[in-house]
């Protein structure tokens, strides 16, 4: 699983994860791509599949984790809150990214509680009906 974090005003305001077969760079790399904009300021670890990626990510900066992960700190608790909220709602997972998807879904709107509802109603109702046959893997 691969996860990114956007922070504003040190904050975290979104998160977005992926399963991943491998933390290849073309994995890695198709990640970025989708969920982060060119010119962003981005901050990974010195894992080796980000080795190269500042050519597409020019303000891509390496750093090492640290002890414990604290030079992440903030991508850790936000780990950290999804693992409590599956094991804590869900208490076992077979197919992880639907997970992963609800959660970035609600942990994205957070700041939109009181219409969060009347949001998925109305995105609901502009598609097509899903059958449940579909839905089930």
């Amino acid at each position: 699983m691969v996860v990114g974090i956007e922070k504003v005003r040190g904050g975290v305001s979104r998160w977005y994860g992926r399963v991943i077969e491998s933390a290849s760079k073309a994995n890695l790399g198709s990640f970025m791509r989708d969920h982060i904009a060119a010119d962003a300021l981005v901050k990974t670890d010195c894992w080796a599949g980000y080795k190269g990626m500042e050519r597409e990510f020019p303000n891509l900066v390496r750093e090492r984790s640290g002890k414990k992960g604290e030079n992440f700190g903030a991508m850790h608790r936000v780990i950290m809150m999804f693992k409590a909220w599956v094991r804590g709602t869900h208490h076992s997972v077979v197919a992880l990214q639907p997970y992963i998807n609800e959660y970035t879904y609600r942990f994205n709107r957070h700041m939109m509680k009181e219409r969060i509802f009347e949001n998925l109603v109305v995105r609901m109702l502009a598609q097509p009906p899903y059958p449940y046959k579909a839905f089930i893997c």
